[in-house]
């Protein structure tokens, strides 16, 4: 998938330079398209969300997923094993008296 974020710059550096061209010999406008446009090329940093979806939300609009269950790939505690994601936590466990 192409990156969102490099096309969007594209087209405002491309609107720029039209701006650019339109107002040649006003020097203010000049110098604030030149701020923009440096603005524009930094480096960014950090988390960018961009907004899109993937091919996969797309096709869970018309496809329900089905599952069936594989008997070769059950998970079952080993005794000597670790697998405490198997175990209930202490806090659901209930006490059964009679």
């Amino acid at each position: 998938m192409a990156n969102l974020s490099q096309h969007k710059r594209q087209r405002m550096l491309e609107f720029l330079q039209k701006i650019r061209d339109e107002h040649k010999d006003d020097d203010n406008v000049l110098i604030a398209l030149g701020e923009i446009e440096n603005e524009l090329n930094s480096k960014k940093y950090g988390l960018v969300w961009e907004y899109h979806e993937e091919a996969v939300d797309v096709k869970m609009r018309t496809h329900v997923p089905v599952f069936t269950e594989d008997k070769e790939r059950e998970i079952s505690a080993v005794p000597g094993e670790n697998y405490n994601f198997l175990e209930i936590p202490t806090c659901f466990k209930v006490k059964i008296t009679t």
